[in-house]
């Protein structure tokens, strides 16, 4: 904990050794792959290296599973460079890719907006479609504290990017409905096989 607190140590560094350490410690019966990841984010985060969004730079990692294993045991008898080097070479790979999906993000709600048609000015529609990429899931609730307004207006704009098929329901209850923005979810797992794809 002290060691990921720094601040003088270069955050890739930090966020590398600080995975290490965590995974040979494996502190937990279950979820310590999970958490060592976020704790990666984690990181890169408290240290300004990435501010808005996560650079998925596990996936560039896990595409050579074998190798990454290899390199944990090699830090665990005390060598780091090599997993330093691997994550250098991850995260160049996954900063790469996450730009491109940055750059397809920015477009979505342009492309929405032609694809219904044109949206007017100031409607929930057109709200609903400028939140999405900053929360590409939410409640019915949330949207409309979000947006603020009439409940009918939030629900109506949210029929109606369901029926466009800009927003699928992610549970199958009728009351308290998660929904997501299908296309992110789909750039965003497309990002995944990307990274794995050029790392390879």
């Amino acid at each position: 904990m002290q060691f990921v607190n720094r601040d003088d140590v270069p955050a890739l560094v930090q966020a590398s050794v600080g995975h290490a350490q965590f995974e040979s410690i494996h502190p937990f019966t279950d979820g310590n792959g999970r958490i060592g990841r976020a704790l990666i984010n984690a990181i890169l985060r408290r240290r300004g290296a990435t501010t808005r969004m996560v650079i998925p730079l596990a996936s560039a990692l896990v595409a050579h599973r074998d190798r990454y294993f290899e390199l944990l045991g090699e830090y665990r008898r005390g060598a780091v460079r090599p997993i330093v080097e691997a994550f250098a070479a991850g995260a160049r790979v996954a900063a790469e890719e996450s730009s491109v999906t940055a750059g397809r993000l920015r477009r979505m709600p342009d492309q929405w907006r032609d694809h219904l048609g044109g949206v007017r000015a100031g409607s929930a529609v057109r709200s609903l479609l400028e939140l999405l990429p900053a929360h590409p899931i939410l409640s019915s609730d949330e949207a409309c504290a979000l947006l603020g307004g009439a409940r009918s207006s939030v629900f109506a704009a949210i029929d109606r990017l369901r029926a466009a098929g800009v927003l699928r329901p992610l549970t199958s209850r009728r009351r308290d409905q998660i929904w997501a923005a299908g296309d992110i979810l789909d750039e965003l797992a497309d990002l995944d096989v990307r990274i794995g794809a050029a790392a390879r």
